[in-house]
């Protein structure tokens, strides 16, 4: 491979950034993209790829924040069901001693 024999080679960074960025790979493809900017800071085919990855990196942010707030809106109601129910389990639980109470204390006072 190019990158092998010259790490520097802006053809070759170009093409493996264009082919990471092709893959979702957009760290890796970042990287390409400065190691060819550093060799070459004029080359505009570069700039061009690197404002495209710019464009990728904010649709990848803005795809994982909308998943990450559906899933903690999903752990937060699945937990308010939780309290939900444990909420009626006590006072079911109140409910069964009250009446409990009440029949010891008919007891205590028929006897």
């Amino acid at each position: 491979m190019v990158l092998d024999c010259d790490c520097h080679n802006i053809k070759a960074l170009y093409r493996r950034a264009q082919a990471y960025m092709e893959i979702a790979d957009l760290i890796l493809a970042e990287l390409d993209i400065k190691k060819a900017i550093e060799a070459d800071l004029q080359n505009r085919e570069v700039k061009l790829l690197q404002k495209s990855l710019k464009q990728l990196q904010a649709e990848s942010n803005k795809r994982d924040a909308k998943f990450y707030a559906n899933m903690f809106a999903r752990v937060t109601k699945d937990s308010s069901v939780a309290t939900k129910k444990l909420k009626v389990e006590k006072s079911e639980e109140e409910e069964r001693r009250e009446v409990a109470v009440a029949m010891e204390t008919e007891k205590e006072v028929d006897s």
